[in-house]
């Protein structure tokens, strides 16, 4: 065995290559340098990076081939210098750190195990390849061994699939599909895949066979909408009604093996698709899009028996081609990245001894996400839309008249002037935006303003020489001078007059024609699906410099790979108002974050909400009591998502509009949220410091247990509190599954034991609330905003089965001071054995407790006594003996 250990002087390093090409036992010549081995085989150079001793990064390239000159826009970790073991055979190479053991056969395979050699992952040829053919669909691909485990992240998609294993996924940037190349598993890694262009996981390799044409003649009518104003509102100006010829076609389909076949629809091959795509199998819904924008690629899943026919319904309505549907079997069991762009395999494999290790520790690769202002963790009041001045400042002084908590109001697209496109105001509509910010400063309200990378304003692009991907209006991002000069633009007329946020939409973006042309750093096929990271960097670093001390926020449609670490949340697109649909974004968002972006988001209550808004499953969403039942259910998903904020298409969303009973729940929620903020806020500290999630499915927490790898209607929010919702009209009852250890029931205090599932009440105004044993949850008094300041006492409870510690964590809630260490801590620690609860200060570098006391009421669960206890710094003991 040679120990390798860092060689400070050149000659030295030279002579350490020179030693272990001479030496090696492996059949192939190998290099050996600080952080890695290079590897020659007979056409094919393999690279292996130690980044750390828990994170590997492989590079394979074809002998001659030139490396790319593409940006790394993703990482920001360097080489670690971390101790690591070489030994060598004639036919294995094995790398060993802290954290992993790697081994590489005489043919390049490579494969992961841990210190202690459990299993992890392992590469494997089938389906791998780097092609010299550009001219193929794929240029390269790596697949990988799939075990006994569930797959989660990859970004947010609308098939409410939970678990990858096996389901074939295009990643590509659509409204309400966002691509990010990181997935995670329940035996402790991820796989994070470096390549910027277009790319299919677990390309399907088989295909059901329809009779069909080369194309589809279509005639349709077009239903204008035209809202107040005489605007045509381009996103859903029209909508096809029933098309002339459905394209429905049926064909038969005999497994030969039993199992879970996934399946992948093709159905539009030139642009966006309008009208329903649907394919059902003996009469279930396995695909089943309707919404107005689609992706081109749909994914669905089914339980088949071997030797039985199926009945196969494919529908594609509005398509220009007849569309494919294929298929991969159950003995799959691989995982694909096939992409259709690059000369190198590359990737990143990440350890950790859980989910959350491994996001933790993906987020060191990539960076972690900062603190957004405290106001953004409160309620946000957005509608599409607010169409002057004064509508929106008459809802805004209505919202705290109503006292209806809020810190957010949110001015959506066409307050530019007619005809243009671009952060300017209409001064017909906005004449005077610096009063109208002025007057909701003095609300405690932020305001937030739509703006588009897609500029068509001439007077813009000139001004600030906006440089556009060509056969597009969307700015060239790439180009350094051209991003920096965006960020000018918009800064000049939102923040210079006080807008506080940027809602980034459009920023997949979907409207570049021609992906062939050029962009500042090469053809856009070849950095696709990196767009909006680039828009987020230029908006986070460009605010952070110009305002250092207001923290950055904004929302974007789109993500990928490192956007976490540029101040912005995304949220899932026009969805629309249905149960289905509102069932999908839970398993999109739970996605979401575990592909390693914390911060999301969704429209409450959907963007297409009725007939009005172009959807015919409701006829008016103010009175139609489902619409407003499931409004209701999609509010309190709303209360336990990272970032709370209602939306709709021709809407006025405000909660007194949908009658009392909605107001009440609505009420309910949107107090409780801020009562949570303490805890909420505490929590986000532990996403920017640990890399934790906000939100997260309960495999996160609890990998090894199997029952929790599909569910997708419950979530962990935060470390402690488990939330379950209803997405089925009239329910009243469902059953909930509770992982090991005892549970809560947030609401009677009733305590649950876990490791099984339970039928539980679900009445209209309440959503399944559980807090683990052995949780501590401090929770504020009532307020209107989330930092106005109250003499009341903030609540601390305790929830007893466990020995239990909570941090709780003070500062500006404004600035980046949090950075220098000028924040303050309360460790809240509770024995069970001693029935006792200790409180005493953390760092205390911003609140200095001696001069600013503290005001809580203590109490334990299932305990009537409740202590009174102001803190001015000094240890506090509480006995519940």
């Amino acid at each position: 065995m040679q120990n390798f250990k860092k060689a400070s002087f050149f000659s030295l390093f030279v002579l350490t290559l020179f030693v272990v090409g001479c030496q090696s036992k492996f059949i192939h010549k190998f290099e050996k340098s600080d952080h890695g081995l290079t590897i020659h085989q007979d056409s094919t150079i393999i690279k292996i990076e130690i980044v750390n001793e828990s994170i590997i990064h492989v590079n394979k390239m074809k002998v001659g081939s030139e490396p790319s000159s593409l940006p790394d826009y993703v990482t920001v970790l360097e080489p670690q210098d971390v101790e690591w073991e070489l030994t060598d055979t004639k036919d294995l190479l094995t790398i060993s750190t802290d954290a992993l053991n790697v081994f590489v056969n005489s043919e390049g395979v490579i494969e992961y195990k841990t210190k202690d050699n459990k299993n992890l992952v392992s590469e494997t040829s089938e389906l791998t390849f780097i092609q010299t053919d550009t001219t193929k669909t794929h240029t390269v691909s790596q697949a990988f061994k799939v075990g006994d485990e569930a797959l989660y992240g990859l970004g947010q998609y609308q098939s409410g699939i939970m678990n990858w294993k096996n389901v074939p996924i295009r990643l590509q940037q659509y409204n309400q599909e966002i691509a990010i190349p990181f997935l995670v598993s329940t035996k402790g890694y991820g796989i994070y895949w470096h390549n910027y262009s277009l790319t299919d996981f677990n390309q399907t390799q088989n295909e059901i066979q329809f009779a069909s044409t080369d194309s589809i003649e279509t005639k349709r009518e077009e239903q204008v909408v035209v809202p107040v104003g005489g605007e045509k509102e381009n996103v859903a100006a029209y909508a096809a009604k029933e098309a002339a010829e459905k394209n429905i076609r049926e064909t038969t389909f005999t497994p030969t093996k039993s199992g879970t076949y996934t399946f992948l629809a093709l159905s539009d091959d030139n642009g966006r698709m309008r009208g329903e795509i649907k394919v059902t199998i003996d009469g279930d819904d396995i695909i089943n899009y309707s919404t107005i924008w689609m992706p081109r690629r749909y994914s669905g899943e089914k339980q088949l028996e071997a030797g039985k026919t199926y009945k196969v319904v494919f529908q594609n309505t509005g398509a220009k081609i007849p569309g494919k549907l294929f298929y991969n079997e159950p003995d799959y069991n691989k995982t694909v990245f096939s992409s259709t762009k690059g000369n190198a395999i590359d990737y990143y494999l990440v350890q950790g001894d859980n989910p959350a290790e491994v996001i933790s520790q993906y987020q060191n690769l990539t960076g972690k996400a900062p603190m957004f202002a405290k106001s953004a963790y409160g309620f946000w009041q957005c509608r599409e839309r607010y169409h002057d001045q004064e509508e929106l400042l008459v809802n805004a002084r209505e919202m705290r008249e109503r006292k209806i908590p809020f810190d957010n109001i949110v001015q959506d697209w066409f307050y530019w002037p007619k005809g243009t496109k671009g952060p300017e105001w209409d001064r017909a509509k906005y004449p005077n935006p610096d009063a109208m910010v002025e007057e909701l400063t003095r609300l405690n309200i932020k305001l937030m303003v739509s703006v588009w990378p897609e500029v068509n304003n001439e007077r813009l692009e000139e001004k600030y020489n906006l440089k556009k991907i060509k056969s597009s209006n969307y700015v060239d991002i790439y180009d350094t001078g051209v991003s920096e000069r965006f960020y000018r633009m918009l800064s000049d007329s939102m923040f210079h007059k006080g807008v506080s946020s940027i809602w980034l939409d459009g920023t997949e973006p979907e409207g570049v024609k021609n992906t062939k042309v050029n962009t500042a750093v090469g053809p856009y096929e070849t950095v696709q699906n990196p767009y909006s990271l680039l828009v987020t960097k230029a908006m986070y670093e460009g605010r952070r410099e110009e305002f250092p001390m207001q923290r950055v926020f904004n929302l974007t449609r789109s993500a990928y790979s490192g956007q976490q670490r540029y101040g912005a949340a995304s949220w899932s697109g026009d969805v629309e108002a249905s149960w289905e649909q509102f069932s999908e974004q839970i398993a999109a968002g739970l996605n979401f974050t575990m592909a390693g972006i914390p911060y999301w988001t969704h429209d409450i209550g959907g963007f297409f909400r009725d007939s009005k808004s172009i959807n015919p499953e409701f006829d008016s969403q103010y009175t139609n009591p489902e619409y407003i039942e499931l409004l209701t259910r999609w509010f309190q998903f709303g209360t336990f998502s990272p970032i709370f904020r209602i939306h709709g298409y021709v809407s006025e969303t405000e909660i007194w509009r949908y009658g009392q009973e909605f107001e009440d729940t609505a009420r309910k929620f949107i107090d409780l949220r801020y009562q949570l903020m303490p805890y909420i806020y505490s929590e986000a500290r532990k996403v920017t410091t640990d890399g934790k999630l906000l939100m997260a499915p309960l495999a996160y927490q609890y990998p090894n247990d199997k029952n929790t790898w599909g569910i997708k209607d419950q979530l962990l929010f935060g470390e402690s509190m488990m939330a379950g919702f209803v997405t089925e009209y009239q329910q009243r009852e469902k059953e909930i599954y509770f992982p090991e250890g005892d549970w809560y029931n947030f609401w009677t205090s009733e305590k649950i034991e876990g490791g099984k599932k339970i039928s539980v009440k679900v009445p209209l105004n309440e959503t399944p609330l559980y807090v683990k044993a052995g949780s501590i949850i401090p929770m504020s008094p009532p307020v209107q905003f989330t930092t106005q300041r109250t003499e009341d006492p903030m609540e601390i409870r305790i929830y007893p089965g466990k020995n239990a510690e909570y941090v709780l964590y003070v500062d500006d809630n404004e600035s980046y001071n949090y950075e220098k260490g000028t924040y303050s801590e309360v460790i809240f620690t509770y024995s069970e054995k001693n029935k006792t609860l200790k409180i005493k200060k953390g760092i205390d570098n911003y609140m200095n407790f001696k001069d600013v006391n503290m005001y809580f009421y203590v109490s334990l669960v299932g305990n009537e006594k409740v202590e009174e206890i102001f803190f001015d710094g000094e240890d506090v003991k509480v006995n519940f003996y």
